[in-house]
């Protein structure tokens, strides 16, 4: 028969091993597009597999660590509320780096963030996000213009599908971290550049840019980067795609 005295140990025990479990999750969200006020926690949000593009606004991509559905589910719900989304899709398992981590036990899913367009509430709006002016010469309109890093951490969502070209130095490759996954760009390599003397970014390289790349971190070298902005990673490392040609 348990004695009191164990009852006292192992019931505490218990409890601890539970709460472990039940806080065993982790949370990482990539900001893709505008910021919208949050939504109050009795506001509804749906889960969707299949959405058209043109009836939402992305706001970001949460990735949700944890070993039940249903958590990860309420996470990535929990985390739409706050960043004024509605809708929230889960991202396909079905990736090679997705296969793994099913294997290992623990599941990290990335979910998309959305916001109906029928209900959108204006961005928030400043006197700086009005107009994002562009470094160009007065006289004339270079084929490719240069972006600055506040540009790139600010204002991606109005620079999304543009192209610029600036000079920045490849210190390391990078492991893609699984919110990254999203953007599907599982043939490319993630590489830290250092943008400029104070910030680094991270760019997708395609794999014909690979040996470049390479050959530009093994001698410390810059290299002139064509790339379109994607997003934000943790709040300070712009996203880029280099561009193939």
């Amino acid at each position: 028969m348990m004695t009191t005295m164990n009852k006292h140990i192992i019931i505490p025990f218990l409890l601890a091993i539970i709460l472990g479990v039940i806080s065993c999750t982790s949370i990482e969200f990539v900001k893709t597009g505008e910021e919208y006020p949050a939504l109050s926690e009795s506001d509804e949000v749906q889960v969707l597999l299949t959405v058209d593009k043109n009836q939402f606004d992305e706001i970001g991509i949460a990735d949700i660590g944890g070993v039940s559905l249903p958590l990860r589910i309420e996470k990535a719900k929990q985390i739409a509320r706050s960043k004024g989304g509605n809708i929230i899709v889960p991202v396909t398992m079905c990736t090679e780096e997705a296969q793994k981590r099913m294997r290992s036990g623990y599941i990290v899913q990335s979910f998309y963030i959305l916001k109906t367009k029928t209900a959108a509430i204006a961005p928030k709006e400043t006197a700086e996000s009005k107009q994002i002016p562009l470094p160009v010469e007065e006289e004339f309109i270079p084929e490719k213009q240069a972006a600055t890093f506040t540009q790139l951490l600010q204002h991606y969502p109005s620079l999304q599908g543009q192209s610029f070209t600036n000079t920045m130095q490849p210190l390391r490759f990078y492991k893609i971290p699984p919110s990254l996954l999203a953007y599907g760009l599982l043939e490319y390599k993630l590489c830290l550049m250092q943008f400029d003397n104070d910030n680094t970014v991270l760019v997708f390289i395609p794999r014909e840019k690979i040996a470049v790349i390479k050959n530009s971190i093994d001698k410390k070298s810059t290299v002139a980067v064509d790339f379109t902005p994607l997003g934000v990673y943790k709040e300070k490392y712009p996203v880029l795609k280099m561009l193939s040609e």
